[in-house]
């Protein structure tokens, strides 16, 4: 899925792919390189806590010569929602369209003023089941100035993408690949599970919870409050690992990959196992990408998607 690539023109030659995403917080990006054999490899990663956008993305554009890569520009989940529907049965020359009028009550914001795109999901082993799709819609005037700060720096963007295909993009990397695999990737206050196979996001859900009520690496919350936390992310997890199992046939999840928090992941995991009964492993990105930079924890716990961005071309 490219997800609004028709409003931007393709770029002749390309030294790679630069990733960013602008978050409330500041800037992540990811840089990488193609090699000789065409290949991309991560050179670059960093997230750069800021106010001034402008100014570090110029900043960042001139140190690494940015205008020589393709970019592709991560939306952070405030930017869109996500809305699962029933495939309408129309030609596919007014399916656009009829997306737009069905979702149009689905949306706090104006349909007509959206930017749409959509993927179809997985096909349900159930009988007569429909067709469904996913679509991501986005107000232009929250898209815009994000495409206004890179072409202020004369960065040109070739893909605008989400957070789910991104996540889907690194969980493709791992041996549970052809299987099924789970993926968690919590932030302070939020939070998103996918299980993907062999490319197909089957669910993704975005959990109201974050790793700062889970008494990992904060304890403001009671120790009550913190066990009925850590249960309903155990529960939220269970429920989607039954739903892909029941609904579309696939086999049993057997295990989550936890992209690392910003400190303590261990203690997650150990949660999650011990705890719960799930079996949980730290998705240590340094060692699935191709590249020659190290990441600690606290860069994979917030530049994820960025590099999960970067590896589109070798995805799709």
């Amino acid at each position: 899925m490219h997800l609004y690539k028709k409003l931007f023109k393709k770029k002749q030659t390309s030294k790679g792919v630069t990733a960013l995403s602008f978050t409330t917080d500041g800037i992540a990006i990811a840089i990488s390189q193609y090699t000789k054999n065409q290949t991309l490899s991560l050179i670059h990663c960093e997230f750069i806590p800021t106010n001034n956008k402008q100014l570090i993305l110029k900043d960042l554009t001139e140190k690494h010569r940015l205008t020589n890569y393709d970019c592709y520009l991560v939306l952070t989940s405030d930017d869109y929602r996500l809305i699962t529907i029933e495939a309408p049965e129309v030609a596919d020359n007014e399916l656009a369209e009829a997306i737009r009028w069905k979702i149009s009550d689905l949306i706090e914001f104006q349909a007509d003023d959206a930017l749409i795109e959509y993927y179809p999901q997985p096909l349900s082993q159930r009988v007569n089941s429909d067709k469904m799709l996913e679509v991501i819609a986005s107000p232009r005037l929250t898209i815009q100035p994000l495409v206004d700060l890179c072409t202020n720096c004369a960065l040109q963007i070739k893909v605008i993408d989400i957070q789910e295909t991104c996540l889907r993009n690194l969980a493709t990397l791992l041996p549970e690949n052809d299987r099924g695999i789970a993926v968690l990737h919590l932030q302070k206050t939020t939070g998103r599970i996918i299980i993907e196979q062999q490319g197909s996001i089957y669910i993704s859900r975005k959990l109201s919870m974050g790793y700062d009520r889970l008494g990992i690496t904060d304890n403001f919350l009671s120790d009550e409050q913190i066990v009925l936390e850590q249960s309903e992310l155990a529960l939220e997890i269970q429920r989607s690992f039954d739903y892909v199992e029941s609904y579309y046939g696939l086999p049993p999840i057997s295990w989550l990959a936890v992209i690392p928090l910003m400190d303590k992941t261990s203690e997650l995991i150990n949660v999650l196992n011990s705890n719960h009964g799930i079996t949980a492993r730290i998705m240590d990105l340094s060692t699935i990408i191709d590249g020659d930079i190290m990441l600690d924890d606290k860069t994979q716990a917030l530049c994820a998607p960025v590099i999960g961005a970067t590896l589109r071309n070798t995805i799709l």
